[in-house]
């Protein structure tokens, strides 16, 4: 009897404690700029009017907002801050976090949290409460200890079920005290515990603890929850607590002027480094791009990144877009600035700005402003349009058709015996981008009578249709066209049509004007309807012969 009283006591202790620590961890979420939400909603919506409705359900399920763990530590001087994942609240304007109560589920919030101090390296952020609040007199104390292999750990926090947190106490062992993993952290910087603790999607910044029976809710924290091995069983990784610990004491440093005049400098500096890396790539930009650049210029940089960049550089910002739509906003900046400057000794004339603690470029000299770019040039109207226009013949909503205006010139060379003959024309293109107006003129020798060759001037109009295909830099354009046309010469006026399919190859360079070259088929017949008769040196001419010309078209492209 007495040793069955002693089990329940010692559960409904083990409740209380778990009911603790319930307290000092929440579900954390953060809010978005708003200059990111209102581009990702026209673009949700016009990817629903055009029945892309899978992109649109992900930038949607994107905009309704994702949520990780925080937990609760206050300083001795009784300040409060939640740490987190960098990766929970990376886009964050501010954040919120709620905790839950074990009994009701009722949900407290506070929100207005600003992300005092993240890191480029160590994926940590410390938040602070609006106006300096302390709602809590004690948090979670950090370890001091380093944990050893087969120690005991518990993980805690809100991983999503159906979409929704869910509280969840994990119970594992450490399987790797000091493993040494450079894809998540620099080990030259610090080495992350391997553990066996529950870890699932809506952990990453929650507690990993041990026992202490001294400490606040009997655990201190030894970790941060970040990482889970996709294809691996019961292998979790967390930062060890001495980041969290270095980066508050990165935060307590006093901060005048002459030292964030030398932390702007210094980052300058790597920024200009990384510039002229030959062996990096635009990647290794990205961290000193602020998300408020990424938010007034994102969307410009993105379209020109799809529509002009090379494969690899698309692949990488579509990958960072699928995964977070503002972070690939960001890689898309970073790929601008990159190709501008990278190698070259001209110094970059910035604005940078203080987010999340860190120094990052706001502004770039040449910069178009959101209340210009309506004024800015044919292109940037172009790529707006286009992207309201962009119908799903090859269902795929990158695809978009080249320019608005484009020029050719070049030769028919006859299969039938023809002389050949020298033509230019313009097409115009409606707001579809795949029907418009095209105008012709033809240099044609027509035979007589005697077997005289006599020059005409044929001008037409009539309607083009094309249906381009772009791949990276290159766009191909299969292609029609129809036009009536009216010859002049010799006196006489022909009237008739020229028909012709074909296709365009369009070199599509990030400058407002693309080259090319293309190849058709072309038909063309002219006759005199009216039989005039002309003297000439006492003979009289006969109507002129119908003619028919069937040739291969060759010519030079210039679009914009």
């Amino acid at each position: 009897m007495k040793k069955i009283i002693i089990t329940l006591s010692f559960l409904l202790s083990a409740t209380s404690v778990f009911a603790q620590i319930r307290s000092y961890v929440g579900i954390v979420r953060q809010k978005y700029f708003p200059e990111h939400i209102k581009y990702l909603e026209e673009y949700r919506d016009e990817l629903n009017g055009k029945g892309y409705s899978t992109y649109a359900e992900y930038i949607d399920s994107y905009l309704k907002g994702s949520f990780g763990s925080g937990f609760v530590y206050v300083e001795p001087d009784g300040t409060n801050y939640i740490i987190t994942n960098r990766h929970v609240v990376s886009q964050a304007a501010s954040a919120s976090i709620e905790f839950e109560d074990s009994d009701s589920g009722a949900l407290t919030k506070y929100d207005g949290l600003k992300v005092l101090l993240t890191s480029d390296d160590i994926d940590i952020a410390i938040l602070g409460f609006s106006g300096g609040k302390r709602p809590f007199k004690k948090g979670l104390a950090l370890s001091r200890t380093n944990v050893s292999d087969g120690q005991e750990v518990w993980s805690a926090g809100f991983p999503g079920l159906g979409g929704q947190p869910v509280w969840q106490l994990g119970k594992g062992n450490v399987t790797n005290a000091k493993a040494r993993i450079k894809d998540l952290l620099d080990p030259s910087i610090s080495s992350i515990i391997q553990h066996s603790a529950q870890v699932d999607g809506g952990n990453s910044g929650g507690p990993l603890m041990i026992s202490s029976a001294k400490a606040v809710a009997g655990y201190e924290v030894v970790g941060i929850n970040t990482w889970k091995a996709s294809r691996r069983d019961s292998t979790n990784f967390s930062i060890p607590s001495a980041m969290i610990q270095k980066m508050l004491d990165e935060l307590h440093k006093k901060s005048d002027f002459e030292t964030e005049n030398n932390d702007l400098l210094l980052r300058k500096e790597k920024f200009a480094a990384a510039l002229k890396d030959s062996g990096a790539d635009f990647t290794s930009i990205v961290k000193y791009i602020s998300y408020e650049r990424a938010a007034t210029q994102g969307q410009k940089d993105f379209d020109s990144v799809i529509h002009f960049a090379p494969s690899k550089v698309r692949s990488e910002v579509l990958d960072a877009f699928s995964y977070d739509p503002a972070e690939g906003l960001r890689y898309a900046s970073a790929y601008q600035i990159w190709k501008k400057y990278n190698g070259k000794e001209s110094e970059i004339s910035a604005e940078w700005i203080k987010e999340h603690g860190l120094w990052r470029i706001s502004e770039i000299s040449g910069d178009v402003k959101k209340s210009d770019s309506e004024k800015s040039s044919k292109k940037e109207k172009k790529s707006a349009k286009s992207q309201k226009s962009k119908d799903g013949f090859f269902g795929n909503p990158e695809i978009e058709a080249w320019d608005e205006t484009v020029l050719f010139a070049g030769g028919d060379f006859s299969v039938n015996g023809n002389d050949a003959a020298f033509f230019l024309g313009l097409d115009t293109f409606f707001a579809n981008d795949y029907f418009g107006i095209s105008l012709m003129y033809h240099r044609e020798k027509i035979e007589c009578l005697l077997s005289e060759k006599v020059g005409f001037n044929a001008g037409g109009m009539g309607l083009a249709l094309r249906l381009p295909i772009q791949m990276n830099h290159i766009g191909l354009v299969p292609f029609a066209r129809a036009c009536g046309d009216a010859a002049f010469g010799d006196k006489r006026v022909l009237l008739g049509y020229n028909a012709e399919t074909g296709l365009q190859a369009i070199i599509n360079p990030e400058e407002n004007v693309h080259f090319g070259l293309g190849v058709s088929f072309r038909q063309m017949w002219l006759s005199q309807f009216i039989d005039t008769k002309i003297s000439d040196n006492g003979l009289d001419r006969d109507k002129i012969k119908d003619f028919t010309n069937r040739s291969v078209s060759i010519y030079a492209i210039l679009s914009f």
